[in-house]
Formats: structure tokens, C-alpha cells, sequence
């Protein structure tokens, strides 16, 4: 009897040994299954607020990165305009640099109209006064004067009319935006022409030359940031790719279009603290693709450095890019089911993190 147990013991301890031995040539492949959603390289957003205000907005979710974020702002009473280019959402691929729509602002283009104005006023104030001459028919420049004012007077009273129409639909907005504009030269013509005409009736000292070139300085340097704001109302696709025809429901403006970077893509694989051991950056990814019939892959490049909670529980993270001839099948914000598979570990490097697994779950 004591020998039958002797040899059961024996063959345990032998099958024990024996096991240990053999799991130093045995090796197995661990793998974390989890749900990631793919992103598109970068992507670009034209958005308004409530209140009229554009958004543009550039995401790099490659480096998770805002890389550029602008507002463009109109002031209250100004009556802008906002139109996309024709054909844009008939495109399929958007380049960078396309014409993506134009803004038009009354109340700037009416504060270029002044300032340009007022600058040709002061050059010709210079003119007279820097010449010293005094032309002898005074009549003449009044003459000249008051037929001025008669027709800003006139063009007053229209664009006052049409300004009331115009805010009760009863004319086109190009027909209210011609009044004003003639309203103003009309307005900068009588400026001009009061000018002239002191000019004419009285001379200038040294000091009043110095202070007309100052104030022709001054006015040049506003024209040309004006200018340069209004030239920035033109929009242009920062990046190339495709169109999506997506709308967040809980966002705090109202997406106009975005265009998406898809030469490569992004996936975001949220991954359990406890598995983050098992993870390097250059390891595969498989993304299980059912409705294509085949899996592609992708390769970890980043880990996020802050946890976050899902099901009540800690997550990192994981980035992997799917290069563009592994892309087929994808699309932007698409949820997939991800396995990574770590290299060959021995039985008991297997043992350990099935055993960690289970502990943890």
C-alpha cells in the first residue's frame, strides 16, 4: 500500500517536473480583444453659433491636437452675408486651398468706402496747401460744393428708404447695398469738395502739413488692415480629403461641413489599466472587418497619459495608425472590434496574465 502511494507520488511529482520542463519550449500567443472607433487623420469644421459667429476648428487626431481654432465675429446691426461656393457639396474630394465660401460684411465694406475716401480728402488737402496757390473763382469750388451736398442730401434720403424696405422683404439685398454704397461716395465726395474749397479760401502753415501727413499715414496703415480682414473672409480648405455628411446632436454650434484627412486613420482603443504591461508601442492590431469578408491591421504609436472611466472602471487610451493600403473597408467614426496579440509567451508568462485577467474582471 505504502508503495502505491510512494509511485502515485512519484508520477505526480515526475508529470509536475516534467510539465515545468516542457514549459520552457512551449510558447503562446495572449491577446486583448476590445471595441476601438476609428478617426480620420485630420479633420476640419465650419461651424455657426446661435448668434451668426463662424467657427473653424482643425483637428489633428493623429497627436489628439487642436491645431488651429479661429471665430470670426460680427458686430451687432451689421448686415453680413455668408455664401458657400456652388458646386462644394457636389464635390468628392476637396483639396487644400479650395474656395470654400465668402463672407460679405456691410458695415466693413462701408468703413473701407469711408477711410479710402477720407485719405483721398487729406491728399488733396496737401496738395492745395503744400502748392500755396489760391484759385481766383471761388464761386466756382462753391458751386461745386453745393451741388455736393445736394446730392448727398439726395442719396441720404434714399438709402434711409431703402433701408426701411429692405428690412421689410420689399427689395433685394444687392439694391439696399447699392444705395449705401452711393450714399457713402456721396458722403466722402461732399468731404471732399468742403475741402477743396477751404483749401482755396484760406492757406496753411507748416504745422498743419505735418499734421495732414500724419493723419495720411494713419489712414493708409487702416486701409490696409482692413483690407487684410476682409481678404481673410474668403474661407479655404486648410487640408485635403473627402466631405462628411455627419451632425453632432449635442454640439454647441451647428456644423455648416467638415472635411476629413482620410489618406490615413486612426483608431482609438480604450484598454484596461491592469493591461497596459502587455502593450509597446509598434505592436499589430487586428481590426475585425465582418461586413468586407476580411481583417485589416493597424499598429500601436501612442499611449494616452491619463485614465478615464468607462463602466465604471479605468481605461488608457491606445493609438494605432492603419496606413492607407490597409484602409479599405473603413470609414470615419466607425466602431470595430480590435484584438492585439503580444509576441509568443512561455505557459507560465500565460498563466500569469490569464490568472491577472481574471482576478481583475
Amino acid at each position: 500500500m505504502k508503495f502505491k502511494q510512494f509511485g502515485l507520488w512519484l508520477l505526480v511529482g515526475a508529470s509536475i517536473l516534467a510539465l515545468y520542463l516542457i514549459s520552457g519550449y512551449m510558447t503562446f500567443t495572449y491577446t486583448i480583444s476590445a471595441q476601438g472607433i476609428i478617426y480620420p487623420q485630420q479633420e476640419w469644421e465650419l461651424a455657426h453659433t446661435a448668434d451668426g459667429n463662424l467657427i473653424q476648428s482643425l483637428k489633428n487626431h493623429y497627436d489628439n491636437t487642436t491645431s488651429s481654432y479661429s471665430v470670426t465675429e460680427f458686430q451687432r446691426g451689421d448686415l453680413a452675408s455668408f455664401t458657400l461656393s456652388e458646386d462644394i457639396f457636389l464635390r468628392e474630394h476637396i483639396a487644400q486651398g479650395d474656395t470654400i465660401a465668402r463672407l460679405h460684411s456691410l458695415t466693413e465694406m462701408g468703413r473701407l468706402v469711408e477711410l479710402e475716401g477720407e485719405l483721398e480728402r487729406q491728399h488733396r488737402l496737401l496738395a492745395f496747401y503744400a502748392s500755396g496757390e489760391k484759385p481766383q473763382q471761388v464761386q466756382v469750388a462753391r458751386e461745386i460744393m453745393q451741388r455736393a451736398q445736394t446730392e448727398y442730401e439726395t442719396q441720404k434720403a434714399i438709402s434711409a428708404r431703402n433701408k426701411e424696405l429692405f428690412e421689410r422683404r420689399h427689395i433685394a439685398r444687392e439694391e439696399f447695398e447699392i444705395s449705401e454704397n452711393q450714399y457713402l461716395v456721396a458722403y466722402q465726395n461732399l468731404a471732399i469738395t468742403q475741402s477743396e474749397f477751404e483749401a482755396i479760401t484760406s492757406g496753411a502753415k507748416p504745422e498743419q502739413l505735418d499734421l495732414i501727413k500724419a493723419a495720411i499715414h494713419s489712414l493708409e496703415a487702416q486701409i490696409e488692415h482692413l483690407q487684410q480682414l476682409m481678404a481673410s473672409f474668403t474661407i479655404y480648405s486648410p487640408i485635403s480629403g473627402t466631405l462628411l455628411r455627419k451632425q453632432e446632436l449635442l454640439s454647441s454650434s451647428n456644423a455648416i461641413l467638415r472635411v476629413a484627412d482620410v489618406s490615413a486613420y486612426i483608431i482609438l482603443i480604450p484598454i484596461e489599466i491592469y493591461q497596459l504591461e502587455f502593450l509597446k508601442k509598434g505592436q499589430e492590431v487586428e481590426i475585425i472587418l465582418p461586413h468586407m469578408g476580411h481583417n485589416t491591421t493597424a499598429t500601436i504609436y501612442d499611449f494616452d497619459n491619463s485614465v478615464q472611466m468607462l463602466n465604471q472602471r479605468q481605461h488608457i487610451f491606445v493609438r494605432a495608425l492603419v496606413e492607407p493600403e490597409s484602409a479599405s473597408g473603413l470609414f470615419p467614426f466607425m466602431r470595430v472590434d480590435a484584438n492585439i496579440k503580444s509576441d509568443a509567451v512561455s505557459l507560465m508568462e500565460y498563466i500569469r496574465r490569464f490568472s491577472n485577467e481574471v482576478y481583475n474582471n
